[in-house]
This record gives structure tokens, sequence and C-alpha cells, in this order.
């Protein structure tokens, strides 16, 4: 093992009964997932770091929010993430969407591996979803921006909670149509990360 599989204390809990799964997972995306060209070709600790431990602070944030039994999509999955982390730690539905269909076969045979039961890989328009589906949470990792994200469901608003990956402070202000919050948070002894917590405003889309 040339790696590290150690999680911040903030999420040190999920490691128990889920260890196994979770470094399975981090040896398919550095094998078959850098193979199959659903991740670029990365180091071990960094994959751990920036692809493990960054999607389950996704999950910490559901559980703090109460969301945490409410059906998932993780849009523009790519590898998995954060869906199968958060799948791995969490009962509750998840399914990964994405739009090549190379990237949902290879994840489909990743869930079989993984036994995943409520875990799905689905091929779908990423955007008509975000604006169709109503009182679920959405995960972005690389999808959208937050700014790009408020401007694509901004005009039909209904009642979800977005997270979304950011990598720098986010200038976004709360508004008459949705409250923006950003959680600063560690991936490992030294480096942070960001993830902006936006959900709607407007009384008329509750």
């Amino acid at each position: 093992m040339t790696y590290n599989p150690q999680i911040p204390e903030w999420g040190e809990k999920y490691l128990e009964n889920n260890e196994e799964n979770l470094i399975k997972y981090h040896e398919w995306l550095s094998t078959t997932g850098v193979k199959t060209g659903l991740i670029s070709p990365k180091k071990d600790q960094y994959i751990w770091d920036e692809f493990i431990v960054h999607s389950l602070y996704f999950y910490k944030l559901m559980e703090d929010l109460n969301l945490e039994n409410k059906d998932l999509f993780d849009i523009g999955t790519g590898g998995g993430i954060p869906g199968i982390p958060i799948s791995i730690v969490n009962k509750a539905k998840v399914t990964l969407i994405d739009n090549k269909t190379t990237r949902i076969y290879e994840l489909q045979r990743l869930i079989k591996i993984l036994r995943l039961k409520d875990l799905h890989a689905k091929e779908k328009n990423a955007l008509e979803l975000l604006k169709k589906e109503k009182n679920v949470v959405f995960t972005l990792r690389c999808y959208l921006s937050t700014s790009n994200l408020i401007k694509e469901v901004g005009k039909t608003p209904n009642k979800n909670i977005f997270l979304v990956s950011s990598k720098q402070k986010n200038r976004l202000k709360t508004n008459e149509k949705f409250h923006v919050k950003q959680e600063k948070f560690l991936i490992n002894k030294n480096d942070y990360r960001f993830i902006d917590v936006i959900t709607v405003m407007w009384k008329q889309y509750q």
C-alpha cells in the first residue's frame, strides 16, 4: 500500500465497517478507473484524499442537514465521485448520472463488485434532471460551478438541496431565490477544500 487511508477527525466514524469497500473502490479507481479513462492517472494518496475523503464530506453535510434518507442524484459522476463513497457509508438510494454509455457500463460492473444494493448508474441528460426532480439532494463535484448551477435552475427552482464542490472561497451571497452557505473542511492534515450548500428560498417553490 503506497498511501495512508486515513480520514480527518470529522470522518473517522465512516471508516468503521466501511474501510474494506472504500479501499476496494480506491483500488478500482487507480487501476480500472484509469485504464477506462474515468479518471486521469493520479498518485494513490491523491486519489484517497481528493476522491474518497472529499466525497465523504458530502455525506457528512447530508447528515448535518438531516438529509441522509433522501434520494441522492450524483450529477456528472464520472468515476462515481462522490456518489459511490456516499453509497458505501449510507444505505439510502443513490443514483449516479452521466451522459457517457461507457462510463455507466463500467460503473454498473463496479456496483456488482461492491454489492451495493441501493446504488444505481444511469445515462441521462443532467440538465433536464436538475430542473425536473423535486425534494431530492443533488451532488455536483465537477459538472457545474455554483454560479452556473444557479443560472441553470434559477428560472424554475424546485424544492431541492444542491451540494457543489468549489475549489476556492465562494463570493456568491444569499439572495431572494437561493440560500448559499459554504463549508470549509480538511481532506488531510494540511489541505482544505470547500463545498457550497444551496437551498431554494422562494416560498412559491417550497
